[in-house]
């Protein structure tokens, strides 16, 4: 037969059931059960980890797949979609390659998550909006490492274009699966953005997504703080909850400071379960896991952020109390005691035998606990700077820690310190989207007056550059050493302050001996806005009481171009100083 006379072939399936895929024939993606297979007699084996499937004349039952959360899964176990099908040309599967064994394995950092080790791999290859938000997330973090971001930034436009296009149908059926598609690609999102600088883009992806897990009702604000989901969920759900989790975690940090709205809307509790088990039978169990011990820690950081919320409304209330509710003293005692029961409990499964990312975590675990014990100390007096005065040890013991993680570290894994802030390129190299270290030394900088303890913090952060997600060392280095000179400047004049900290010598007992700072020389309430996309400003707030009113005042202003700040040339940072 003459090839101009040929028949063409049928086009691949690139979405739709998987009976569709294989028969290569288009889909009217109908759920449970497409409409295509049921009017030909057939059974639909549905969509991949979404489900669905089946006919009309009798639905098959799925099994249950257990998984590593001792959860049970109702998502039926298939074959996945061959890759082909869904990638197609040289430089796609490029990406995804890259994706494969350079991005998974690197951002989500030294935690393991099944969102990242299997959840984001399945939906790779059975959904095409999840498929293209990752190519665009492997463009960015290939841009990052290669330098070619100008290149780079043009494929992630387009393959962002194209997830937000195959999203559209599922915001139509805005069914369970349909829901689940959109919050893993808007996971990815918040990722993708956070790597590329573009801080209230990532945010806006992530409040977005928390609002679809509410209306799902898997997921809602109890009463402590802490958020609750559903006892009838499913793996899927808990992986997906566990990976918004973190990230609002990290932006509950970067705001602890000052008083701002929670990302996680209060409302009934009813019928709900924590995410991490409570109860007097669970706190009496050991640690299994590097996990358990970080979940049981981020329900009581949690806890902590709602607390400290609760005691600023109180703070501002039009007519203050003389004292702190009983209510709020209670719920600080409480987690004061299970603060105290996870250190225990992390202490003995000290004694197990663990790997180096284990190892690492461990020292991570002990310096979010120490962080932990502070805020938890501090939080009913926000409007009191100096209570944080009685936390010198513990802001010592904290330093400790980070020095441990810092000196335990190889030196060719901790990176070169940057020059400036990173303005359109990012080395992400040293780039991961979970917490990490820089949030910790950053509160001791900002909260600690003891001058050695707190230069000893900036100094670590400003010895390397690393982000985490929503932080970076050096923004966060940046804005510390501001704050500190802020309130010091005038205050030590005449006083022999010494030269730069070395890292790696001890804190003398001598150096601790130094006045610390007067109440009225310390900024409340900072504030820190990363403007631009990407980042090209940075805005630090404090809060000043004048005649009784309460002012937001503006700080400084960072220009990440010029690399300085513009009170630098004489402009308006040096008038919050005693007197002003």
């Amino acid at each position: 037969m003459d090839s101009r006379t040929r028949r063409p072939g049928k086009r691949k399936a690139k979405s739709g059931c998987r009976t569709c895929k294989i028969r290569k024939v288009k889909c009217d993606e109908g759920r449970p059960a497409c409409e295509r297979c049921i009017s030909t007699g057939r059974v639909c084996d549905g969509y991949g980890i979404w489900g669905g499937g089946g006919n009309y004349y009798g639905n098959r039952q799925p099994q249950k797949a257990p998984n590593l959360n001792g959860y049970s899964s109702a998502i039926i176990p298939r074959p996945h979609a061959p890759l082909s099908l869904l990638v197609t040309g040289k430089e796609d599967t490029g990406y995804l390659e890259w994706f494969t064994h350079r991005t998974a394995p690197k951002l989500p950092g030294s935690f393991i998550s099944n969102f990242w080790t299997t959840l984001l791999f399945q939906a790779t290859l059975n959904e095409p909006a999840i498929l293209h938000a990752v190519l665009a997330l492997s463009a960015v973090h290939k841009g990052g490492i290669v330098k070619s971001a100008d290149h780079q930034e043009h494929i992630t436009l387009q393959h962002y274009s194209k997830a937000i296009k195959h999203l559209r149908p599922h915001f139509e059926l805005n069914d369970r699966a349909s829901s689940r598609v959109a919050l893993i690609t808007c996971v990815v999102f918040v990722c993708l953005e956070l790597l590329r600088g573009h801080f209230s883009a990532a945010q806006l992806h992530l409040m977005s997504g928390l609002k679809v897990l509410q209306q799902m009702e898997v997921l809602s604000a109890g009463e402590d703080g802490t958020p609750r989901v559903r006892t009838s969920r499913e793996s899927t759900d808990d992986w997906i909850i566990s990976a918004f989790s973190r990230l609002r975690l990290q932006v509950e940090l970067f705001k602890y400071t000052y008083q701002h709205p929670s990302l996680l809307s209060q409302g009934p509790a009813q019928d709900c379960l924590i995410l991490q088990s409570t109860g007097p039978d669970h706190l009496a169990k050991d640690f299994g896991s590097i996990n358990d011990a970080w979940q049981e820690l981020e329900r009581l950081l949690n806890q902590i952020f709602h607390l400290t919320h609760q005691a600023r409304q109180h703070v501002a209330a039009p007519i203050e109390a003389l004292h702190t509710p009983l209510t709020l003293l209670e719920s600080q005692v409480c987690i004061e005691i299970e603060l105290t029961q996870w250190h225990h409990k992390h202490e003995l499964f000290n004694h197990k035998a663990r790997s180096g990312d284990e190892e690492k975590v461990y020292r991570l675990l002990q310096l979010y606990h120490t962080m932990a014990t502070i805020m938890a100390a501090t939080c009913l007096q926000p409007d009191d700077e100096s209570i944080f005065d009685v936390q010198t040890p513990r802001f010592r013991l904290l330093l400790q820690h980070a020095g441990t993680l810092y000196f335990g570290t190889p030196e060719p894994s901790r990176g070169n310190a940057a020059p400036k802030l990173p303005g359109q390129y990012v080395n992400m190299t040293n780039s991961i989207v979970d917490v990490g270290w820089v949030a910790p030394l950053y509160f001791v900088a900002i909260k600690c007056r003891v001058h050695p303890i707190r230069l000893r913090a900036v100094r670590l952060l400003e010895q390397t550059f690393h982000r985490e997600g929503l932080w970076d060392s050096i923004t966060a280095a940046c804005v510390a050493r501001k704050v500190m000179e802020v309130e010091e400047r005038g205050f030590y004049e005449g006083v022999d302050m010494g030269d730069e900290a070395e890292l790696e010598s001890e804190i003398k007992e001598l150096d601790l001996e130094m006045e610390t700072l007067p109440q009225e020389y310390r900024l409340r309430e900072v504030e820190v806005l990363l403007e631009g996309a990407p980042m090209d400003r940075i805005l630090v707030f404090c809060k000043r009481r004048t005649v009784g009113i309460e002012e937001r005042v503006l700080v400084s202003e960072y220009d990440v171009s010029l690399g300085r700040w513009k009170d630098e040339e004489g402009g308006y940072g040096g008038r919050l100083l005693k007197g002003s």
